[in-house]
């Protein structure tokens, strides 16, 4: 398989290169990637300790050989050493570690040893020492989607200045995100920008980057078709491709900071919640006597990220009288959670029976609650809270507990589930009620191209209420 590059200051359809101001010329050069039998579980980023001799020619990082500098084929290109010193090198290493956590790869700065599959980011020197002008960064980007190992690109730090770990960070993850497979994202599916991603060039927003777990177009300055698919989700590509690791991010923060402790408060009373995330918060959810009842976004970027907001949520309508326990959650996108300790106030007056419950609670201590929920995937549902993880989707006729996934990529969804795909990615729906035409249709394949998972499978959250 071959894979493209382009040198540009921010990048083309088919390029892989970072930064400055847009309208500089495009060269495109078909390159040889090297195909390995998994992919490559190591990141080598490398500072060129007494600089880096790259020879015009191929592709592989084993030999120091790439088609990326503007030369004759066997011509020798020599990259300056990082010259930002070791306390910004600590800083950009910490980052590219975080932005890689969640995920089955190693981050180093230390050579492997021989055998071992990697990719490397060079971090380190000019575009002008390459022959290259105006760019900031640039990688080979892969045909196909598929990650490959030996991969070398460069992200040329000497051009940031110091103090620039942050953004320099950014540029890298892109850079060697694309040897994993990943295209630029553009545009997340309800229209915000994806500046939150390293894989965009958009600079609408500010604060730290990450792989976001988001549906995402794809494009440089404007939307195009994504190479592979209708849409790219960098987090669940990532997944799919080096499997899942413990995030090294800090966790949300969150505090409730009304209504007060033991306070008496009426229909329509607004809990408020002040949060914060270093991934930035997704979402902040009310929970009512260990149930969700309803939940708010996670507040707009802004050009230094996101940082703490306030989140006001009423409570709905429908929540019963009686003893209520609150608990506020903050989520960030990949779904790492802090929750409040609990504070306890009553609304109207304490239950003395489920007759003033809602369908399926129960009263017990004045209190109006669900049991723990059982649903597992695939279990028919009538209420997310029956199902354990709170997601209850599917047709008009029929739904059941299911999970997020990523149609066509392998492995987010268990045996026996299938990934069909809806307004958000995709959810897991059992393999063998898909051909059950009492539930759905009679075919695979009209059950995807009908729309039933686009349109029927989206969240059906409602509660039934007496």
């Amino acid at each position: 398989m071959r894979s493209v590059i382009a040198a540009a200051v921010v990048l083309a359809s088919a390029s892989a290169s970072a930064v400055a101001a847009p309208g500089l010329g495009l060269a495109t050069v078909d390159m040889p990637a090297q195909p390995h039998a998994t992919a490559a579980t190591i990141l080598y980023l490398n500072r060129c300790v007494g600089g880096c001799t790259i020879k015009k020619g191929g592709g592989d990082a084993r030999t120091h050989q790439s088609d990326i500098p503007d030369g004759a084929a066997g011509q020798d290109f020599t990259l300056t050493e990082y010259a930002w010193g070791d306390a910004d090198w600590a800083s950009f290493m910490l980052c590219m570690r975080e932005v890689y956590s969640p995920y089955g790869v190693t981050v180093t700065d230390a050579l492997p040893t021989a055998g071992e599959a990697y990719n490397e980011g060079i971090i380190a020197g000019l575009d002008s020492e390459l022959n290259l002008g105006g760019v900031g960064g640039i990688a080979p980007v892969t045909s196909d989607c598929s990650p490959y190992s030996y991969v070398i690109s460069f992200s040329f730090a000497n051009g940031y200045g110091p103090g620039n770990s942050q953004f320099l960070c950014a540029v890298a993850a892109q850079e060697t995100g694309h040897a994993f497979g990943l295209d630029h994202s553009y545009e997340y599916a309800d229209g915000r920008s994806a500046c939150t991603d390293p894989m965009s060039y958009r600079g609408d927003c500010g604060g730290q980057r990450f792989f976001r777990n988001e549906a995402a177009t794809c494009g440089e300055f404007q939307p195009r078709a994504c190479r592979c698919g209708a849409t790219q989700n960098s987090h669940l590509k990532l997944l799919s491709v080096l499997g899942p690791a413990t995030p090294i991010t800090a966790p949300p923060v969150v505090s409730i900071t009304s209504p007060a402790a033991d306070a008496q408060i009426a229909a329509g009373t607004t809990v408020i919640a002040i949060a914060s995330a270093q991934r930035g918060v997704k979402v902040v959810e009310l929970f009512l006597n260990g149930h969700k009842w309803t939940e708010a976004a996670g507040a707009p970027w802004g050009s230094s990220g996101q940082g703490e907001a306030g989140y006001p949520l009423a409570l709905p309508a429908t929540v019963p009288d009686g003893v209520i326990d609150i608990v506020v959650k903050a989520k960030d996108d990949i779904g790492i959670t802090t929750e409040t300790p609990a504070l306890t106030v009553t609304k109207g007056v304490a239950c003395t029976s489920a007759d003033t419950c809602a369908e399926g609670q129960r009263c017990e201590t004045g209190r109006c609650f669900w049991d723990p929920p059982v649903g597992e995937l695939g279990d028919v549902c009538t209420y997310p809270e029956f199902c354990k993880n709170a997601l209850c989707a599917g047709t008009a006729t029929e739904t059941r507990c299911t999970q997020r996934c990523l149609p066509g990529a392998a492995g987010t969804c268990p045996d026996d589930f299938e990934c069909l795909p809806d307004a958000n990615d995709g959810v897991c729906w059992p393999a063998s009620a898909i051909d059950d035409p009492g539930c759905c249709s009679s075919s695979r394949g009209s059950l995807a191209q009908s729309g039933l998972l686009a349109l029927a499978l989206a969240l059906v959250l409602q509660r039934r209420r007496r």
